[in-house]
């Protein structure tokens, strides 16, 4: 059997997946060179991940960042290390190949303390949003008639406007053209809704202005994401939203920066794993930024455990530096620093911004 076939019976095994996702997952996304396998003593499978490569919008650039996805190990071979070893092999592979941090989404509250014993520390957040079956999605603010849902299937004028959704995002994990069709395909799999809203313009005509993906989730409508150009256009996704599904309540992933309420709750978690590429983009970004940073990494110390020079615009490596530091931290505190809110970042004296991630087809 090859290495695809082996990682797909492992998955097949492990996750509770449709057989049509999993021909999805395995035709469309699963790329040989991302797959990875740990066999047991006598050469048995044992333990798979993907270890999927993204580019990630960070302080106005673009960098590269890997997603374990699928990490599972067979019910026989449990308890014996693998999925560790696996961990720390990812770790190493997307070091190797370039890769700024590696990021997941636990599957269930407890993986996020085992996962911290490899550095990663919880970055990603989201805003829990909740609405009865009576909210109507209306705010005044605009005639809910200038809106109209968009029904053709044009994938160029679909992936136009999400891609320009996407990158009006402050940080937040890309995705492909390729990517964007299997979330469509994943959402119909799942039974669930994708939106597409429209507004008429004078000179151009019919412009989407706001898409949404939903799942029902026992008695619950899940809003997985809502992207707009403002929040006139959002609330239209949403009214739509209600007339597929009129007597639910909702429960709406937002933003962790959205500014209408909801509860900030742990989405994921990331692993810086080059520190340096992770300190580039801020510095390039923040000129004006004069920083010393000394890292300790007690996985990749060669790579990570340094003193960083932030100035005028640029970083450098410079262990000899004996002054005063601006911050003396462990790798997974770095990533607490470089990923925080606003408020947060005024008081500590760094440019931190809260990353979001989603529509990872988790």
């Amino acid at each position: 059997m090859s290495k695809k076939d082996d990682i797909q019976k492992i998955y097949r095994e492990v996750f509770n997946d449709s057989p049509e996702y999993i021909k999805m997952l395995f035709d469309v996304i699963y790329n040989d060179r991302e797959g990875m396998l740990l066999t047991s003593p006598d050469g048995q499978p044992a333990s798979i991940m993907l270890l999927r490569r993204f580019d990630m919008k960070f302080h106005d650039a673009k960098v590269p960042v890997a997603y374990i996805h699928g990490a599972a190990t067979r019910r026989s071979q449990r308890g014996k290390g693998f999925m560790s070893r696996l961990i720390v092999d990812g770790l190493r592979e997307a070091a190797a190949r370039g890769d700024m941090m590696v990021t997941l989404i636990p599957a269930s509250n407890a993986l996020y303390y085992f996962y911290a014993q490899y550095g990663f520390t919880t970055v990603f957040y989201m805003k829990e949003q909740r609405f009865t079956s009576l909210h109507s999605f209306t705010d005044g603010e605009e005639d809910p008639g200038a809106y109209h849902p968009v029904t053709d299937t044009d994938h160029d004028r679909l992936w136009e406007a999400f891609n320009r959704f996407q990158l009006s995002r402050q940080c937040y994990i890309l995705h492909t053209r390729e990517d964007f069709r299997a979330i469509i395909e994943d959402n119909r799999i799942d039974g669930g809704n994708f939106v597409v809203m429209a507004r008429d313009d004078e000179d151009l005509g019919p412009r989407i202005v706001s898409m949404a993906w939903a799942v029902k989730r026992n008695d619950l409508l899940v809003v997985t994401d809502l992207m707009g150009e403002d929040r006139p256009a959002r609330l239209a996704a949403l009214r739509q939203l209600r007339a597929l599904n009129p007597e639910m309540p909702f429960l709406l992933y937002a933003p962790p920066t959205d500014r209408t309420g909801g509860r900030l709750m742990p989405r994921g978690m990331g692993r810086i794993v080059n520190v340096l590429e992770c300190l580039r983009p801020i510095a390039a970004a923040n000129p004006d930024l004069r920083l010393k940073i000394r890292v300790t990494d007690d996985f990749f110390p060669a790579l990570n455990s340094h003193t960083f020079i932030m100035e005028k615009g640029q970083v450098r490596i410079d262990d000899s530096y004996s002054g005063r530091l601006d911050f003396d931290v462990t790798v997974d505190v770095l990533a607490s620093v470089v990923f925080n809110s606003a408020a947060t970042a005024d008081i500590i004296g760094f440019p931190s911004v809260r990353p979001m991630i989603s529509l990872m087809l988790d």
